[in-house]
């Protein structure tokens, strides 16, 4: 009998970790593709987080809003229904009405200048009333600008944009929809698919590798590289959840976020250009918007940063700005 217990002993010892319980379990739900570009970092952060814990934590991945989406997402987040998930900005802001300063038109002219706060620890500073409400963000994942695209109507100029019905997410994209002409039309991620087919919208404001993945490239033919919105996902934790996590795995964890995200700039950009070129391929007018449009969308769009300035305040609208110049 000693020797059979003595045996079953070493045979467990020895089997591979992936067979044994894992001690911690973070549930993932997120309301987009695993393909799509941040679905990617999503599934590369699952591989070495299990890989580097060496099965101690299973990361269990949810997509496409099969558990949880838009505002019932965060609110799983909060309550300790889910430990982690990822989150277009405009819904923090939400919770904390200062993050609105993410979606101020042109705030991040450029990637680099995203990747400028991204690294100067702005996102920390912007993100702490969340925290206090039970979030904590651990990695900002960059995605692509939000572009518009349309079933008709080649956008150039502000005034394109007159009378049409176009998808916006939150409150400052929906005002500034409306600055540039358009009729904004507030949608969450899994109701745009319908809604373009039901002739609900005539058109979006989405990245641009959305518009490939989900087929949306059969109905929409003419899409504008307009650099007013960067979309980015932050991954967010419950902190609860998070402070209770053995330091150990927390450590493991939160390097196996900063280089997925880190690598994932590169990514990003790839899937971008290769989304770009997809595009055309298949017929899609896809026009690069120049320095001289972008002024004019500029000053049409500045009376939207007027109208959220005390909301979000001041001092940071003041920082924001600097990584732009």
């Amino acid at each position: 009998m000693l020797r059979a217990i003595v045996a079953l002993f070493i045979l467990v010892s020895f089997l591979p970790n992936a067979s044994r319980a894992a001690e911690v379990t973070i549930r993932f739900p997120v309301e987009y593709s695993l393909d799509i570009t941040p679905g990617l970092a999503n599934q590369e952060f699952k591989r070495l987080v299990e890989e580097r814990t060496k099965g101690r934590v299973e990361v269990k991945l949810f997509p496409s809003g099969s558990l949880y989406k838009g505002l019932d997402l965060l609110q799983a987040l909060l309550r300790g229904d889910a430990e982690m998930t990822t989150l277009i900005s405009a819904y923090w802001s939400a919770l904390s009405p200062r993050l609105a300063v993410f979606e101020l038109p042109y705030v991040f002219p450029t990637k680099e200048a995203f990747y400028k706060a991204v690294d100067d620890g702005f996102f920390e500073q912007a993100y702490g009333e969340v925290e206090s409400k039970g979030g904590k963000i651990i990695g900002v994942l960059p995605f692509d600008y939000l572009v518009p695209g349309t079933k008709r109507t080649a956008i150039r100029n502000p005034r394109d944009m007159a009378g049409l019905k176009m998808r916006g997410l939150g409150r400052v994209n929906l005002a500034m929809l409306k600055a540039l002409g358009a009729t904004p039309v507030s949608l969450n991620f899994v109701e745009l698919s319908p809604a373009i087919q039901q002739g609900v919208i005539d058109g979006l404001n989405v990245p641009t590798d959305n518009y490939l993945i989900y087929k949306w490239n059969e109905s929409i033919k003419h899409v504008t590289y307009a650099n007013y919105y960067i979309a980015f996902y932050p991954w967010m934790v419950n902190a609860t959840w998070w402070n209770k996590l053995d330091p150990e795995l927390r450590k493991i964890i939160q390097e196996v976020a900063v280089d997925v995200a880190r690598r994932h700039r590169e990514r990003a950009e790839a899937e971008s250009q290769k989304a770009i070129t997809g595009m055309r391929a298949v017929g899609v007018d896809v026009h690069i918007q120049t320095p001289e449009e972008r002024k004019v969308w500029i000053e049409a769009t500045r009376p939207v940063w007027k109208e959220f300035e005390t909301q979000i305040g001041p001092q940071l609208i003041e920082r924001v700005q600097q990584y732009g110049k």
